[in-house]
């Protein structure tokens, strides 16, 4: 029985196009925002898209027009990370926050056809075993459309909810503190949870195995090629139904 502990992988083998998915505004820096500075650095091509319009993210409703706050909080976000309009791409789809699995069947076609149009070098969409229902149906559409994939693309499964279970860790030290600064604009959830804070906890967790010299912040992914997500799809979907015992 050997050691299991995510390798840390060179960020250099990582290009453009890149394709960022994310169910709401603030999923993608959470999850994967110091890796989009260093693409952003890079001068990577990168695409954002933000599925839902984001509706259900003020229970207390503390703003007039919380959809409107919340895209351009995240337009704000990405460009803290350098990736201001309009070179290069942020798209938002508007589908209902909450109800992505009651649209996942028309929203499969139209991914496809981004995959198809984009045609990523790197992918990063959500780990199958997420606990908010939009983000595991933005997992289960990215594996239903996922033969429209570049066949050699790198899929990078980032963690909201729950950490991704181990894959690929990225150094983001150089980078963490862009992340900070863009959680900060997401002022709307800053009222209701720490964003910043319980990301640098998270970040600085990640490298609780490595004895390495300079490396205090990481993001870990589930690093899958297009060919394995509906297998590794499936094996999340058993592993809740057997943890939750949710038949």
């Amino acid at each position: 029985m050997n050691h299991l502990f995510t390798p840390l992988l060179p960020k250099d083998p990582l290009g453009g196009p890149v394709l960022v998915l994310a169910a709401h505004p603030d999923d993608e820096v959470i999850g994967a925002g110091a890796m989009l500075a260093w693409h952003a650095q890079q001068g990577h091509e990168v695409t954002v898209v933000h599925l839902t319009d984001g509706a259900q993210g003020d229970p207390n409703s503390r703003e007039n027009d919380i959809c409107a706050v919340r895209r351009a909080e995240g337009k704000e976000a990405l460009r803290r990370l350098g990736l201001g309009e309009p070179q290069h791409g942020l798209q938002h789809w508007d589908l209902p926050d909450g109800q992505l699995p009651e649209h996942l069947d028309a929203f499969v076609p139209r991914l496809r056809e981004l995959f198809t149009t984009v045609a990523p070098r790197t992918l990063y969409s959500f780990w199958f075993g997420e606990a908010h229902r939009d983000h595991r149906a933005v997992a289960r559409a990215t594996a239903l459309a996922s033969d429209a994939l570049p066949a050699d693309c790198r899929c990078l499964l980032y963690g909201v909810n729950h950490v991704v279970p181990g894959g690929a860790l990225f150094d983001t030290s150089d980078t963490y503190a862009t992340k900070y600064e863009a959680l900060k604009a997401y002022a709307s959830q800053n009222a209701y949870i720490d964003l910043p804070g319980m990301s640098e906890h998270r970040d600085r967790a990640a490298t609780v195995n490595l004895d390495i010299g300079g490396v205090l912040y990481g993001e870990m992914f589930a690093d899958l090629l297009p060919a394995e997500l509906p297998r590794a799809s499936e094996l999340a979907v058993d592993l809740h139904r057997m943890l939750l015992r949710d038949s």
